[in-house]
């Protein structure tokens, strides 16, 4: 039997699946192991200021439904975390907006630009600020505004003392995509 719900969202580089055991809580899958620690740092650090939703697990991998199979068949995820799920931010209707509210003076807008100061107040340069990188977590019966991707996809300039090491920078220079990545590390 399968505690996690089908496939939920994909982001450029993550996975993610609803916790059928856990209401409120989903797994965010990563392509490496590094990529998944790293993003566990972020959040972890960033939702104690209430910038992200809540981190509930170590780094690790679950059993998945096996998407291609039409059986019971189950598989183990990528590497990654049981994280808060957070509500999405709204669709923008605002005749100005770019429709991802990126650079622009809607309401989803001036949030985005709200949080991502906050970010560079926290020691991280967020370069991927766009309606589907941002949600809305429940904190004292009140919807405050969390970043909800934090990849290092998304970071220009991390604050290593912080947040340690940054996964991009301990590649040993060679192509970063997941296939390439698998091949250096088979292990993870």
């Amino acid at each position: 039997m399968s505690y996690v719900g089908l496939y939920e969202d994909c982001g450029s580089r993550n996975t993610f699946y609803r916790l059928k055991n856990r209401r409120g809580a989903g797994f965010k899958g990563f392509e490496s192991y590094e990529e998944a620690e790293f993003a566990h740092r972020i959040q972890s650090k960033l939702a104690e200021d209430n910038l992200a939703p809540r981190v509930y697990s170590d780094v690790g991998r679950i059993m998945i439904p096996d998407i291609d199979d039409a059986g019971e068949a189950m598989t183990l995820s990528s590497w990654g975390y049981v994280t808060e799920i957070a509500k999405p931010m709204p669709v923008c209707y605002d005749d100005e907006c770019d429709g991802d509210c990126h650079d622009s003076c809607c309401d989803n807008g001036s949030i985005i630009e709200t949080v991502v100061y906050c970010l560079n107040d926290a020691g991280l340069e967020y370069v991927d600020a766009h309606r589907g990188n941002f949600g809305f977590v429940r904190r004292n019966n009140q919807w405050i505004p969390v970043v909800i991707d934090v990849g290092s996809e998304s970071f220009g300039y991390v604050d290593e003392k912080l947040y340690g090491s940054y996964p991009m920078d301990d590649d040993d220079g060679g192509c970063d995509c997941a296939e390439c990545r698998a091949f250096r590390n088979p292990e993870r």
